[in-house]
């Protein structure tokens, strides 16, 4: 937990959705009764979780001037968001980051949008109404527990209002030099006294990025019903269809077509159907079920993929005995795929169906309630990749004083293979002494999951003005990806074949730290600093050289400092500075290098009556950067920027 954004959290949750001069008067008891859900499956004081935690509130995205969720995510100390082009991003926590960084599991209303085609978030889908954003639960750290696998290095879950804080009538607009256009129609209201809905619809189109071809346009619609059966049982259903497309740079250092640098345009669709139900059975007993079917399709030049996944979960949280809080479930996941070839990659088999059983069990319990905690739990699944695997963990919290805490963990969690890992021919070609010579990347079947051994140590102090949070931690892992030279083939032609494998292991430490002053009774301060140190190894037999790579592409140091001053009742004036070290270039890879940039976005809103609010934001003002290197799939990165738009909100 990161007191920042929480305080944050609390103050700005009072009236999201007007300028209020009185989102700063808050004391410290509202600020530690704060609920969230991500940790332990259940609502839960943030002052008593044992993890690091950070919530990124409505108001402080709204107040952000950010227009995506990847950018908000910019807020958290301790994310990596780096943007590679106008509509792709790396992001990662604790190291590892790439625009296929597999190691963090994204959820949105607990269900994942984690693809199990390249093991990773397609952040471009990733996308709502951000008006209707509840909060953004992060968790830094293995979630595997209850989570699952590919939880390794930590759980963002981006959970939205319910319809009954969602009811009349939204219109929003933005418009500007990168936002292009932006518009947003959103209508809430009442089928019964116990029952209601949303129906929404959003689509923009933005600039490409530093006369590049990365232009990007999108539309989704969706609707959200939530209903009270009884003083015991609620559900809610949500749906959603999306459909867009988007342009990119790629190169080719190769002599098969398409040579050199060309331009792509990736076409996706999707949408899915949730289905939530809640009972509460006793006092201390309650039972949560969920289901979801999730499509998805995406088109782009080196490979074409759809897929459908069916996923089933059902929990009971109760009190076994005094002072012991048990919380169990068991969990099916059916995905199937079908891809078809691009220019440069195949999978075999062609389209291919999998199935995931889990099970965890968690108990909490009250050494000394409300002061000593300790939780023990572990999720056993079978998988279609590496069978059989567990990822247990162990958290201790001591609240020795009202506003001080100390919390410790141990933790085991697992990615498993991904499609691509496992049944990829990427396919290249180069002319070598008059000779064609084919270079192969293929995936393995025999690849196994990636471990990660997980200690972690915090501190938090919440006082009534100022606040801060501590949180280091060291991560052992082992068997990550590398990929080897396999045996030369000479016939029908030459062929020099690379094969995905697991012959490294490394370790990964650093800190995070977040606090928040309340410098007067309408201003407010929040800053953030991490930093991570990426020590990997490589077997003495493998022939991979990417170790230098992996740990240059995460940076050492990143701080942000926000600010958030209230001028009066209808005027707010907000910044963000950021700034981010840099991701270093390699000999053997030979990348570009990213230098350190410094990245300054400012705010000015007014809001003349109490349902129209207006406001100018202007972004990256240092000057444009870049942010990340060219991704691993042929894609280059562009530079991010300066932009100014403009925003109107008509509630009614």
């Amino acid at each position: 937990m990161t007191c920042a954004g929480i305080f944050a959290s609390i103050s700005f949750g009072v009236k999201a959705e007007s300028l209020d001069g009185n989102l700063f008067d808050l004391d410290l008891a509202q600020l530690s009764e704060i609920n969230i859900t991500s940790l332990a499956k259940k609502p839960q004081k943030i002052s008593m979780a044992a993890s690091s935690i950070y919530v990124l509130d409505q108001e402080q995205i709204k107040r952000s001037g950010a227009t995506s969720i990847a950018d908000a995510l910019r807020l958290v100390p301790g994310v990596q968001v780096a943007k590679l082009d106008a509509n792709k991003w790396a992001i990662s926590i604790r190291g590892f980051n790439d625009i296929l960084s597999n190691k963090l599991l994204i959820l949105m209303d607990g269900r994942s949008v984690y693809s199990p085609f390249f093991g990773g978030a397609y952040w471009d889908t990733v996308d709502t109404v951000l008006a209707d954003i509840e909060r953004i639960e992060v968790i830094k750290g293995p979630g595997g527990t209850l989570w699952g696998a590919n939880a390794v290095n930590g759980v963002i879950n981006i959970i939205t209002k319910k319809t009954q804080q969602s009811a009349g009538l939204l219109v929003s607009a933005i418009a500007g030099t990168e936002e292009l256009g932006n518009v947003t129609l959103r209508y809430g209201g009442d089928i019964d006294a116990d029952t209601h809905y949303k129906v929404y619809a959003k689509g923009f189109e933005r600039d490409k990025q530093n006369e590049g071809v990365d232009d990007w346009r999108m539309g989704r619609l969706g609707f959200r019903v939530d209903s009270r059966v009884d003083g015991n049982s609620d559900w809610m259903m949500q749906g959603e269809v999306y459909a867009g497309q988007e342009g990119e740079k790629a190169v080719s250092p190769f002599n098969e077509p398409p040579f050199g640098n060309f331009a792509s345009a990736t076409d996706v669709f999707g949408g899915h159907l949730l289905l939530q139900w809640r009972r509460q059975l006793s006092e201390t007993s309650h039972l949560n079920f969920q289901a979801y079917y999730d499509r998805a399709e995406r088109s782009h030049f080196y490979v074409s993929d759809e897929r459908d996944t069916f996923d089933f979960d059902l929990q009971h949280r109760f009190e076994l005995i005094s002072g012991h809080e048990l919380n169990w479930g068991l969990a099916f996941r059916y995905i199937g795929d079908q891809t078809q070839a691009g220019t440069v990659t195949t999978l075999i088999p062609q389209d291919r169906s999998d199935q995931i059983y889990s099970a965890f069990i968690q108990d909490e319990i009250s050494l000394i309630k409300e002061r000593l905690i300790l939780t023990l739990g572990t999720k056993i699944e079978h998988n279609t990749y590496t069978g059989f695997e567990y990822q247990p963990s162990a958290r201790l919290l001591w609240k020795f004083h009202d506003q001080q805490s100390m919390w410790g963990s141990v933790s085991r969690a697992i990615r498993h293979p991904s499609r691509i890992e496992q049944d990829m021919v990427l396919q290249r070609g180069f002319l070598l002494s008059n000779t064609d010579v084919a270079l192969d990347i293929l995936g393995n079947r025999d690849m196994e999951s990636e471990e990660l051994l997980a200690y972690e140590l915090g501190y938090r102090f919440l006082g009534d003005q100022f606040s801060f949070d501590i949180s280091a931690f060291y991560n052992d892992y082992d068997r990550l990806r590398t990929v080897e030279f396999g045996e030369l083939q000479t016939s029908p032609k030459l062929v020099f074949p690379l094969i995905i494998a697991n012959e490294m292991d490394g370790e990964v430490y650093g800190f995070e730290f977040a606090g928040n002053w309340q410098v007067y009774n309408n201003w407010r301060l929040a800053a953030g600093y991490s930093f991570v140190q990426m020590q990997l190894h490589l077997a003495e037999h493998s022939t991979d050289r990417s170790e230098e790579g992996d740990e240059g592409d995460t940076p050492h140091h990143q701080f942000n400092l926000q600010s958030y001053w209230q001028i009066n009742e209808d005027w707010q004036f907000d910044g963000v500075l950021k700034y981010v070290d840099m991701v270093r270039q390699t000999a053997f890879s030979n990348k570009e290098s990213v230098g350190a940039y410094f990245a300054v976005d400012l705010r000015l809103a007014w809001q003349p009556y109490d349902e129209l609010e207006l406001a100018v934001v202007g972004q990256n003002l240092a000057g444009k950067h870049r942010e990340f290197r060219g991704s691993t799939v042929d894609t280059q990165a562009t530079d991010v920027e300066t932009g100014v738009y403009f925003k109107a909100d008509l509630r009614y």
